[in-house]
């Protein structure tokens, strides 16, 4: 159980609803018996995810839950399919269902849970610190990227994240993960606002220098 709600803490949203899906994909694999190799596969996992409207990549997540914490482990696994199984799925059941009876969640508050866990903040930040180190990305793209998460992604977090803060501290890792990732846009678009300026600066040196050039005399 503390292996599960330490996942629940570390991940919030997103580590209740990838879990929460397995369970269910478990769930009716035994009832249809279609449990072949064991009690949910990766395919189905997502399937489920997206019939919820979560379009998210849990590949991560299961290593994490696998390798770190042992809540799942790998029992078969082909070119193009990957079964696992809970280690015990009665106490991952337990934990979700004891922290969920207690929160007794509106529609809003639901709704506001899924909208935490699609949006990858952790992605944002990651952007956004490669593009101020210029690591990973092409200086010509990175102008692009920066609007791209300024004029797109940013706006649709910002609202996501005043609903958060009316919650307390329900949200506060995202809340903190949102502040970050303002605060990196902020340096990011500071930088490249330095750089246009010692462009021109640098452009405009040139052409004096071409103005001022002596005669030759012969």
């Amino acid at each position: 159980m503390n292996s599960i709600a330490e996942v629940l803490s570390r991940y919030g949203s997103r580590a209740y609803y990838v879990l929460k899906a397995a369970i269910e994909v478990a769930e009716e694999n035994r009832k249809l018996r279609l449990a072949k190799f064991g009690d949910f596969d990766y395919r189905s996992l997502v399937s489920k995810l997206k019939s919820w409207g979560i379009e998210y990549n849990p590949s991560g997540l299961l290593r994490v839950l696998e390798r770190e914490y042992g809540i799942i482990r790998t029992v078969y696994r082909s070119s193009n399919q990957r079964w696992w199984v809970f280690s015990d799925l009665s106490l991952v059941k337990l934990a979700l269902g004891e922290g969920r009876e207690e929160e007794a969640l509106t529609p809003d508050e639901e709704l506001l849970d899924i909208q935490v866990a699609v949006l990858d903040i952790d992605s944002v930040i990651a952007e956004l610190s490669n593009i101020i180190w210029r690591e990973k990305v092409e200086p010509a793209d990175s102008d692009k990227k920066l609007r791209d998460i300024v004029l797109n992604e940013l706006p649709v977090i910002v609202e996501v994240y005043k609903k958060a803060l009316r919650q307390g501290d329900r949200y506060s890792e995202f809340v903190s993960k949102v502040r970050k990732a303002f605060e990196l846009a902020r340096k990011a678009a500071l930088l490249r606002n330095e750089l246009r300026t010692s462009l021109k600066t640098a452009s405009g040196l040139g052409g004096e220098q071409k103005l001022i050039s002596p005669v030759k005399t012969y």
